[in-house]
């Protein structure tokens, strides 16, 4: 992604959260954090955009390109400053603690003088929280789970964020490797000879020749899975609900990766917001079947269904099984205790049309803390229905993170590795996913989208077979 970018899409963003700290008015709130994703995933790089075409980027109206143009003359946008200005020192740091939010941060600020994260930790520590009104055992909880992830996630979500645009997966290996605790790296990855070793420990070295005896000419076990090996991406989305580019253009970037197929999964209707209807997840269906000429990919229609606290999701089985392929995630109580949690994901896995649990621990990196799940128990449903776990190949979410994929594969689960794109640059994400699969010393027999079409489709009509 290049700089300007980047740099535009934090401003953006950064106006969006502005204008829900300050009152704003939230469909306008909503339409810059959508043209910041935009700019974000644009291919090209906005500071060689005329002025003119600024609307031509999804999402980018008259006003907000005025914005960017803005920018690029001046290094800043007014309105961005002037709503700086209305809020305290430090309630953009405190709204970001996953458990707080914007209204809270306030509150926060005015009447506990808090302006930054260490005074937020000592006033944990003291029990002032509590003294405000709308805090409590519960909220204390959650914010010390947010402060947890923020801190302990730092360092790895900001290595993976110094990487270069096109990264190769031993550049991210040794990233990952130098930011996740040495003795939760698995003897599964030799790094090869060319590769930075900067953070990996003499031990974990010593862990990883463990399987010297299966290594090709570079250093590593040719049984790991390459990008090579991927046939496609499984989990995908479009202007149709929450992505920035359009179905026809996704499937064209889809197409340009050489893949053998490509699913195209937008969000189901429970997550309101995205105002998807059975209405029009049919008629994507019928353009996805128009379309299956024009590639030479075959074309799979999904979506990205959401596991409720109860472990069901939007749509019955009968709607259901008219998809080709279904991934299910958990967007909302991530709140939920372990048992309950548990109890949550293996309803989904033992939902026949589910066939891939997406971002199975929630996570962002940083941003939001992971779930409470008894792993075991998950990987046991999955294996048992057979029922994929996503890899998750955003850096932003690392999600199987890539310490947990061994023992998830030791217990018989098979894998996807997916971008979850919502732009066409977000295709690119793939090697973060195989580098994160390396940990797992997972093979192209591990992961379903390294499979052929026929053995894939075998999978899906097995575990819908069984019920």
């Amino acid at each position: 992604m290049a700089s300007t970018n980047e740099a535009v899409a934090a401003l953006l963003r950064e106006y969006a959260e502005l204008l829900g700290i300050t009152g704003g008015d939230p469909f306008r709130a909503r339409n810059y954090e959508r043209a910041a994703k935009a700019v974000a995933g644009y291919p090209r790089d906005i500071g060689d955009l005329p002025d003119a075409q600024l609307t031509s980027i999804p999402g980018v109206g008259s006003s907000i390109a005025g914005k960017i143009a803005e920018y690029r003359r001046t290094g800043d946008i007014a309105a961005v400053a002037e709503l700086r200005a209305k809020i305290p020192p430090g309630v953009m740091t405190l709204a970001a603690v996953p458990g707080i939010g914007p209204t809270r941060a306030l509150r926060l600020s005015r009447d506990l003088g808090i302006g930054d994260l260490a005074g937020l930790e000592a006033a944990l520590r003291e029990g002032r929280l509590r003294k405000v009104s709308g805090f409590g055992i519960k909220t204390d909880e959650r914010i010390r789970r947010g402060l947890d992830a923020m801190t302990g996630d730092a360092g790895l979500r900001e290595a993976l964020r110094a990487l270069p645009r096109g990264a190769t997966e031993d550049d991210i290996y040794a990233a990952l490797a130098a930011h996740i605790p040495a003795a939760r790296i698995p003897a599964a990855h030799t790094p090869t000879a060319h590769t930075p070793t900067s953070g990996i420990t003499a031990t974990s070295a010593e862990r990883t020749t463990k399987h010297a005896d299966a290594v090709d000419g570079a250093g590593r076990s040719p049984e790991l899975v390459r990008m090579k090996d991927l046939r496609g991406d499984l989990h995908t989305h479009t202007d149709l609900t929450d992505g920035v580019a359009s179905l026809t253009a996704m499937l064209e970037a889809g197409e340009a990766k050489g893949y053998a197929y490509y699913a195209v999964t937008d969000h189901a209707p429970n997550l309101v917001m995205q105002r998807m209807t059975a209405e029009k997840i049919l008629a994507q269906r019928e353009e996805v079947r128009a379309l299956a000429g024009s590639t030479g990919m075959a074309l799979l229609h999904g979506s990205e269904l959401n596991i409720a606290p109860d472990g069901s999701v939007d749509w019955d089985e009968d709607f259901l099984s008219g998809f080709d392929l279904c991934v299910a995630s958990v967007h909302s109580h991530f709140d939920q205790d372990r048992q309950a949690m548990t109890a949550r994901f293996v309803a989904a896995a033992e939902n026949p049309c589910v066939n891939v649990i997406g971002h199975p621990l929630t996570r962002k990196l940083g941003r939001r803390p992971p779930v409470d799940v008894d792993f075991d128990a998950l990987y046991a449903a999955c294996a048992r229905t057979g029922t994929a776990l996503e890899i998750n190949a955003s850096p932003d979410r690392m999600d199987l993170p890539p310490e947990h994929l061994a023992a998830a594969r030791d217990a018989g689960v098979k894998f996807s590795i997916d971008t979850d794109a919502h732009s066409l640059t977000d295709l690119d994400r793939m090697p973060y996913g195989i580098a994160a699969a390396w940990y797992g010393g997972l093979t192209a027999q591990d992961v379903i989208n390294a499979w052929p079409l026929d053995r894939l489709t075998e999978f899906v009509r097995v575990k819908r077979s069984r019920h």
